[in-house]
C-alpha cells in the first residue's frame, strides 16, 4: 500500500534547470529532473550539472520510510561516491541531511530555492546557494 506522505514528493516532478553560485564563486548550471519509476513508491532524480568546468552526474532513488518518518535518498555518482541521505519536508520547507551534506530550502511556486553546507573542520559550512526553475 502506497503512504500517502509520498504525495510530499509531487512538487519536486519535472525538468528544472539549475543554477547557482559556490562560496568560491564557481558557478553552477545544469539540469535536476525527478520522475516517479512506475508504481509511484520510488522518485527518481538524476542531475546532470556542471560546476566550474567539472562535470557532475548522478542518479538517487528517493523513499519514503514508514518506521522513521522520514524519506531517504541514496544517490550514486558518476565520480564512483555513494551518499545516503535523509529528507524532511515540512509545507514549503525542504531538509536533507547526509553525514557530511545539508540542505535547506524553500519551495516557491515553480523555483526550489536554498543552500548546501558541508561539515568541515568540525563545523558546518557554507558550500553552494542553489536555484532550480521549472
Amino acid at each position: 500500500m502506497r503512504n500517502d506522505k509520498l504525495k510530499l514528493l509531487a512538487p519536486f516532478i519535472g525538468h528544472w534547470t539549475t543554477e547557482g553560485k559556490t562560496e568560491d564563486g564557481n558557478l553552477i548550471k545544469g539540469t535536476d529532473i525527478y520522475e516517479w519509476i512506475e508504481g509511484a513508491f520510488f522518485l527518481m532524480h538524476k542531475v546532470n550539472v556542471q560546476i566550474d568546468d567539472e562535470k557532475i552526474s548522478n542518479l538517487e532513488i528517493i523513499h519514503y520510510d514508514d518506521m522513521d518518518d522520514v524519506f531517504r535518498a541514496q544517490s550514486f555518482g558518476s565520480d564512483g561516491a555513494i551518499t545516503i541521505s535523509s529528507m524532511k519536508i515540512f509545507d514549503d520547507i525542504i531538509l536533507i541531511f547526509g553525514d557530511n551534506e545539508r540542505f535547506q530550502g524553500n519551495f516557491k511556486g515553480n523555483q526550489i530555492t536554498g543552500v548546501w553546507e558541508r561539515y568541515v573542520n568540525n563545523q558546518w559550512q557554507p558550500w553552494m546557494n542553489i536555484q532550480l526553475t521549472k
